[in-house]
């Protein structure tokens, strides 16, 4: 098993984007800058930003006595937007933890320590906070030496009581930079029970903090940001506020690791009027004003690449060496992975360059059979699950864990390459593996739906595209003869399976129609009654449009229909599913519907017909009776009407309210 956390181990060869940005911010002409690392959650921008703070560490370069003078008068600070997402003043907490972490600085802190507690002392003048810097900056400071642990309640106390929980914290640490931390007086150098008196604006607090920067001799500032993200639109706001406060200070450089979908999305929701949203040339407008913001916050965009399926192959052999090595042959095997990275950045390390290190006989069988894995399975998980780093790690924890449970139970005919795909389906596409699963049941492990997926998807003549459009939504069955009672029932159940990615996976090898596919079943059953939370994660955009989705504000739903064209197919059906588990979850509440309602409009593929499959599913009385006007208003438009109308005279046939909403609206008509 492998931890899920960031690390500066690099086993991804991103080093490279690392040293990118180090070039960059350490340029004097370049500066100053906004950088943005920008990429998917999971991608690996925490690991960036982690290789990229310990390439600025003096002590990297004990060697090379030039580069380490050179690193002596660099300042790198690291901040976690998350861990102060439940302050009231996301822009005090930026401000303050950068002065404060300045003014703790091993190196700098006490030339400047002095003046850095003045400008603190200011900073409210800017009407920044809302409670009193007072009351802020303490537990900023608090949280950064102890890892967020000191992230409590008594933020509103005063910071004398502070202060003594800070010394409680330092005290339970052993670390000698805690020890020395410990020395600071800051009841003296803030005095909590005055409130500023010196008011500063911006260009002025500018000209002080350039002020601060050149009187203790610092090359170069570097503020890493992380975690902007996973904050709420609003704190993303205020953090982007915060950041541009800084904004062409001499000698300084932001790094800001975020998902630039959710960036915008915030920026859209705080800045789009609302009452301006309906007319067409106003939203184009205010999507111009969005990206016009981001980009003159953002100087420098940088987005992390996709991993290759070689990069995802090496990545799976370097995580099982980890695991199955000693560390003394691990550490061999790493450095072997980044000597051949600086010659050949294209082909996989694997089982060759694992025996080249080790020898043959170093190799352990357990580690063999692991690397053979990697070799057969790389290609299947990069297409399941895009390439993305984190999905990976957390993919293999649950592999690991099925084949143990698989060993347990004795269960001797699980192949691992059938594992991956079914579970390559698991994740990416858990209404159709639910679906898989309804279907082997009935059949014993050998589901007839498969087989003819896999027929018509894997066809050789020249007719296979037409067979496998009649198998999954036309008139016409897999033969291509004339549709009947038991083919139209046939093609309603495979309905749903029509996308470019699934038809992808049916194609993966190996094939599953001769497979009994109840062992496999039986080993995955958590994910049968549970939501599989250490796997199957829903994407941080994907939760954002949803949220907006369901919002009773319309201005936010607009914003968030907009949203949808960022998304790519796997995050389309994955806010479908989403939004139809929000509807069972809610029936009797109009807002689930209407957005549905909304992507159909916004002709999102596959919108139409999970709107069908849920309303042929939710009981009737439940559906409120006003989604009546604007379902029959989308089953008039031609390209919708063979969709929707089945499913709106079922309806209107019933009792329901919502049936007799809609005959009242056809007799309207």
């Amino acid at each position: 098993m492998w931890s899920d956390n960031e690390t500066t181990e690099d086993l991804l060869g991103f080093q490279v984007h690392a040293d990118l940005i180090h070039s960059i911010v350490t340029e004097p002409e370049m500066l100053p800058a906004t950088i943005g690392i920008f990429g998917d959650w999971g991608s690996g921008k925490t690991s960036v930003m982690r290789m990229l703070e310990k390439s600025f560490d003096p002590n990297n370069y004990e060697q090379d006595s030039e580069e380490q003078a050179k690193y002596e008068k660099i300042a790198c600070l690291y901040f976690n937007g998350w861990l102060f997402e439940g302050y009231d003043d996301a822009k005090s907490a930026i401000i303050s933890s950068i002065l404060l972490q300045l003014s703790e600085h091993q190196r700098f802190g006490p030339k400047i320590r002095d003046k850095a507690a003045n400008l603190l002392k200011s900073v409210d003048s800017m009407r920044l906070v809302r409670f009193g810097l007072q009351h802020m900056v303490l537990p900023a400071f608090a949280a950064h030496i102890s890892g967020g642990a000191s992230l409590i309640p008594s933020v509103v106390g005063g910071a004398s009581s502070l202060f003594k929980q800070k010394e409680e914290v330092s005290k339970e640490d052993n670390s000698e930079e805690t020890a020395a931390e410990e020395n600071v007086d800051f009841d003296k150098l803030i005095d909590a029970s005055k409130p500023p008196s010196v008011h500063l604006d911006v260009r002025s607090f500018r000209d002080k903090f350039s002020s601060l920067i050149a009187e203790c001799d610092i090359d170069s500032l570097v503020v890493l940001i992380d975690d902007l993200d996973r904050c709420s639109p609003e704190r993303i706001i205020d953090n982007l506020e915060a950041i541009k406060l800084f904004l062409n200070v001499e000698q300084t450089a932001f790094v800001i690791g975020a998902d630039p979908r959710i960036v915008r999305h915030a920026i859209e929701t705080r800045y789009k009027p609302s009452e301006i949203e309906e007319q067409d040339n106003q939203r184009e407008a205010g999507h111009r004003l969005v990206l016009d913001y981001l980009e003159k916050l953002i100087q420098i965009p940088y987005h992390l690449p996709r991993l290759s399926p070689a990069e995802v192959e090496t990545y799976m052999v370097l995580l099982f060496c980890l695991r199955d090595l000693e560390k003394e042959k691990s550490e061999r095997c790493l450095a072997a992975f980044d000597s051949l990275r600086t010659r050949d950045r294209y082909s996989v390390f694997g089982y060759t360059n694992i025996k080249d290190v080790l020898g043959e006989q170093g190799v352990p069988e357990s580690l063999s059979k692991s690397l053979i894995f990697c070799a057969t399975s790389a290609p299947s998980i990069t297409e399941g699950l895009k390439g993305n780093p984190r999905q990976v790690k957390r993919f293999l924890n649950a592999f690991v864990l099925r084949k143990q449970l698989a060993e347990v139970a004795k269960l001797e005919h699980i192949h691992d390459e059938i594992l991956v795909k079914l579970m390559v389906l698991e994740y990416g596409h858990p209404e159709q593996y639910s679906q898989l699963y309804e279907w082997q049941t009935a059949a014993e492990g050998f589901p007839e739906e498969i087989q003819n997926l896999e027929s018509s998807i894997r066809a050789p003549n020249e007719g296979a595209s037409n067979k496998k459009s009649s198998v999954l939504s036309s008139d016409e069955d897999i033969d291509g003869k004339e549709d009947t009672g038991k083919e139209s029932e046939t093609r309603k159940t495979i309905s749903g399976w029509e996308t470019s990615s699934i038809q992808k996976w049916i194609a993966m090898e190996p094939a599953l129609s001769d497979v009994d596919l109840r062992d496999y079943f039986w080993i995955s059953r958590d994910r049968l009654q549970s939501t599989f939370s250490g796997i199957s994660m829903v994407s941080p955009i994907v939760r954002r449009i949803l949220e907006g989705l369901v919002s009773d504000n319309a201005g936010k739903r607009n914003i968030a229909v907009d949203g949808t064209v960022d998304l790519n197919e796997d995050e389309i059906n994955s806010l479908l599913t989403q939004l139809e588990e929000r509807v069972y979850r809610h029936p009797d509440q109009k807002q689930g519907y209407d957005a549905f309602i909304a992507l159909v409009e916004k002709h999102i593929n596959g919108a139409a017909e999970k709107l069908v499959y849920v309303l042929d599913r939710v009981p009737d009385r439940s559906i409120p009776p006003a989604v009546g006007i604007p379902l029959s208003g989308l089953a008039k438009k031609t390209e919708l009407m063979t969709v929707l109308q089945p499913t709106i005279d079922r309806l209107a046939a019933t009792k329901s309210r919502i049936g007799r909403a809609l005959k009242k609206r056809n007799a309207e008509i």
